[in-house]
């Protein structure tokens, strides 16, 4: 199905206060259905949007709420205490408007088009893994084809998560069938020109269930013009992978703060003290201190793409990619510990001080771009980066 609410985007006064509302009063109570069923969070994502936060991350000049970086990661925190996999579904269509909305060039019908998505509540959902690549985001077998105003894809993809509730795709190629696996472009393809065919398993992982991201065949035909014409290259560094490891990290540090709340509650229930929950708060803190120095050093290319020529290089790239590696393993060792101090309460998959769905979901952290693939990068980036 395609997931849209027609309406227009309501004025935010707090989005983050907005957020906590939504997260506690419809997100957290369809989480553990979700869950349990592996089903798509349609009432939370209509209830995201129907407060005016599913088009956070886009100006206000297309139908946006033109949400700050900070108050950006204040959604996703807040969104996370709720329910895992909806706060990761507003998570990653941010990052694919974001990424249309920065790199549409002059191309006054992508703008049209975002502006609709925006208004009308569309999901976007990303197809950047393939088949045949190792996982790596910068390399593609697939290839747009070109006839005249027209332009075809088809990709096998291990993983489209939301896909099937997607109206629209944004995919990488490589820019045309002769062009090298690293010079890749994005496209845009609206659900009514694509074709979604399930190539794997039916979905039923151990945790993040309600993102829905089974394997599929991708078709789809787009007017050419839904070729961005920014490289992926620049798209990626500029915007999909910085945008991406904060969002998720903002996310993940959510989920362990919910828990760590429960872990509170269980310590205040038996009127004693224990050690576990310093410590747990001092990790959650030192996640905090690393997610805001990224926006920090991220802030600036956030509101101008183009000073990634000068802010850029070998030092942010591994900034990033330490953000997610040690936000993914850091917020597992929070949610664990707080596992220990509620003890079977904790380890029970209902009750208040549950937190196994917190724990199941947070693995799926260190998969999302491998961190082994992340370590290895930032292995050989060390070689340049200026001390």
């Amino acid at each position: 199905m395609t997931t849209t609410v027609g309406r227009e985007p309501m004025t935010i006064g707090d989005p983050i206060r907005v957020a906590k509302t939504v997260a506690a009063q419809v997100l957290s109570a369809h989480a553990a259905t979700v869950d349990r069923e592996a089903v798509f969070p349609a009432e939370s994502v209509a209830a995201i949007h129907e407060a005016g936060l599913l088009g956070a991350a886009v100006a206000r000049r297309y139908g946006g709420a033109e949400l700050s970086l900070n108050e950006q990661v204040g959604v996703a925190k807040e969104l996370g205490r709720g329910c895992s996999a909806s706060a990761m579904v507003w998570a990653m269509h941010q990052v694919q408007i974001a990424c249309i909305a920065r790199h549409h060039g002059d191309g006054t019908e992508l703008a049209a088009t975002l502006t609709r998505y925006v208004t009308d509540g569309t999901l976007v959902a990303s197809i950047t893994s393939e088949v045949g690549v190792g996982g790596s985001l910068r390399t593609s077998t697939a290839a747009v084809e070109f006839d005249g105003d027209r332009a075809a894809l088809r990709k096998k993809a291990p993983t489209v998560s939301y896909g099937a509730h997607a109206g629209a795709y944004l995919v990488t190629a490589r820019r045309r069938a002769d062009a090298d696996a690293g010079d890749q472009v994005a496209v845009l393809a609206d659900a009514s020109s694509s074709e979604l065919v399930p190539t794997g398993p039916g979905w039923n992982p151990m945790g993040m269930r309600g993102t829905c991201s089974p394997a599929f065949t991708f078709n789809a035909v787009v007017p050419a013009s839904h070729v961005l014409p920014a490289g992926f290259d620049t798209i990626a560094a500029a915007t999909m992978v910085p945008h991406s490891h904060i969002l998720w990290a903002a996310v993940w540090i959510g989920v362990a703060a919910d828990a760590f709340k429960r872990a509170q509650t269980a310590v205040r229930k038996r009127g004693t003290t224990d050690v576990r929950l310093a410590d747990a708060a001092r990790s959650l803190t030192q996640l905090e201190a690393l997610l805001a120095d990224s926006v920090r050093r991220y802030a600036p290319i956030w509101d101008d793409p183009a000073a990634l020529d000068t802010l850029g290089g070998p030092g942010l790239t591994m900034q990033f990619n330490d953000l997610k590696v040690l936000v993914s393993r850091g917020s597992v060792d929070v949610v664990e510990l707080a596992l220990e101090i509620c003890g079977m309460a904790g380890y029970a998959e209902a009750g208040p001080l549950s937190v196994a769905r917190h724990l199941r979901d947070l693995y799926s952290a260190r998969l999302m771009i491998g961190n082994e693939r992340l370590i290895a990068t930032n292995t050989q980036l060390a070689l340049l980066k200026r001390g």
